[in-house]
């Protein structure tokens, strides 16, 4: 992939197994966050070709968006809504209550007890630590319905308690089936999620 005359991601070959998880580490400027906007859609390849969900990225993405999930650039969250109320509107949405036999409410408060963002649940995004906006953003990104997660370094901002809780976060996401396209510099996310593990060489100056 070349930006102007830029090469900023080399020739990359990589498959992803259905319900398996791919980590991609690499130092800052390896091409990371470019292999994850190429798969999601975002970007499209110079030479080769990407495909996610079985067809040309691009397509999957205005196509089938309702079976991707991506954050690799922070959660777009509505400045008057609660921590709770981003969870509700997402549950509605996605008629989670309805699937589960219950309310949104209290699929909302589960998910809230289960993430430890109880605690912020009533406050308003703006209000939130760098910690807790990465994990509202993560656990947002895990919580609506997918076939294929793309992450980009979820660790970020996060102290030791919620990096830890972000591992469980990713690994349930897989346990439950689905497919992980995770990009990351910690070595506990690649020990524990890396089915598949790509490490991207840092390009040539």
């Amino acid at each position: 992939m070349v930006h102007g005359t830029v090469q900023v991601l080399g020739p990359v070959t990589v498959t992803v197994p259905t319900g398996t998880s791919l980590v991609v580490a690499g130092t800052n400027g390896s091409g990371k966050s470019t292999l994850l906007a190429l798969v999601a859609g975002t970007l499209l390849p110079r030479t080769g070709s990407v495909e996610t969900l079985g067809r040309p990225a691009h397509e999957t993405r205005v196509t089938a968006r309702e079976r991707l999930s991506v954050l690799t650039g922070g959660f777009g969250a509505y400045r008057e809504l609660t921590v709770r109320d981003h969870f509700r509107l997402m549950s509605a949405g996605w008629r989670l209550g309805a699937q589960a036999g219950t309310s949104d409410d209290a699929v909302v408060g589960d998910l809230l007890d289960r993430t430890e963002l109880a605690s912020v649940g009533d406050q308003l995004p703006h209000e939130l630590s760098s910690g807790e906006s990465q994990m509202l953003s993560l656990v947002s990104a895990c919580f609506r319905p997918s076939d294929l997660l793309l992450v980009d370094e979820p660790e970020q901002r996060l102290d030791a308690r919620w990096r830890a809780q972000a591992v469980e976060l990713l690994r349930d996401a897989r346990t439950s089936g689905r497919t992980l396209v995770v990009a990351t510099h910690d070595p506990t996310f690649r020990e524990a999620l890396a089915d598949v593990e790509l490490v991207l060489e840092p390009r040539a100056r």
